[in-house]
């Protein structure tokens, strides 16, 4: 039996298909490109997620145990601007996935949805899994419904389902990233300004090692039909996080800029991961900073 990882050739499915790996666990990565970087005893189904009957084929090919999902299109802003195309990759391909999973009795899926399906005013109140869900973007209410497209196949065919509620995940290679910590990486490396809209803003930075770690426990067949907030558990201001970077960069040239939204933030109460999965992510703060060192060394 094999694990498929959809999108295995992405940021966090690489890492995820790493982690499967190390444990022995036979893994099929299925992306319509591949990874370089990967072992290359891991399988590869170059297919498009968005060809139902290409989906179906493949299950009914491959003895598949679970199916891990990372497709998705997560930029926010992106997402704004290209509705449709979210739908399709945020949406449509759980559907599909489902689909195939119904007609080839395929019991377990493993979801990467978001923080952003809670919103975005939140400030003083770290979130938990049981919080009314009131998606504020294009991208947050399209990975609501596929956690409800998830649900519902729970319900009507008794497919098993993980969904991981992931915060702000870092550790992209900075020369592609479009997270605030490549930005800023890219920027502090060019000797150029950093703008801080905000310093008081408020993320929950989580490595993205620790996050392909609680993707390979959500496996565990005795976790059935949970949802889980996968964050550090810890606030960091946009202001500690330029502090962060000055430690490396001496002469790191910072200004802030007043924003309507500063001081909120999105935080995650990690207590269920911590209890069910034994979830220890690392403190943010050491773990940017050796993001940082370990980028300038390349």
């Amino acid at each position: 039996m094999a694990i498929m990882v959809l999108g295995g050739a992405g940021f966090i499915g690489s890492h995820v298909i790493r982690k499967l790996a190390s444990a022995n666990l036979s893994t099929i990565s299925y992306d319509l490109f591949s990874n370089n970087t990967l072992e290359e005893e891991i399988r590869w189904v170059k297919a498009d997620i968005l060809e139902l009957n290409t989906v179906e084929r493949i299950f009914f090919e491959y003895e598949i145990d679970s199916v891990i999902h990372l497709i998705g299109l997560p930029t926010i802003g992106y997402c704004r601007k290209n509705p449709h195309l979210s739908f399709l990759l945020n949406v449509m391909s759980v559907q599909n996935s489902l689909e195939a999973m119904r007609k080839t009795d395929t019991k377990r899926i493993v979801f990467a949805s978001s923080a952003a399906v809670y919103g975005s005013a939140f400030s003083q109140m770290t979130l938990k899994e049981t919080d009314a869900t009131n998606p504020a973007t294009v991208y947050g209410h399209h990975k609501l419904i596929a956690e409800q497209l998830i649900r519902s196949y729970s319900e009507a065919y008794g497919i098993e389902h993980v969904i991981l509620r992931l915060f702000n995940v870092y550790g992209v290679d900075p020369s592609i990233g479009k997270d605030v910590i490549s930005i800023f990486l890219r920027k502090a490396i060019n000797c150029e300004p950093i703008y801080v809209h905000g310093s008081r803003k408020v993320i929950d930075f989580v490595h993205v090692d620790d996050v392909a770690t609680i993707f390979a426990k959500s496996l565990n067949k005795k976790i059935v039909n949970e949802i889980f907030c996968v964050g550090s558990g810890r606030k960091t201001t946009l202001k500690e996080l330029t502090d962060i970077f000055k430690k490396t960069f001496k002469n790191l040239d910072v200004k802030y800029e007043k924003a309507t939204d500063d001081g909120t933030g999105l935080v995650a109460e990690i207590d269920k991961a911590e209890s069910m999965m034994e979830f220890s992510p690392r403190n943010p703060k050491a773990g940017i900073e050796k993001h940082i060192v370990s980028n300038i060394r390349k």
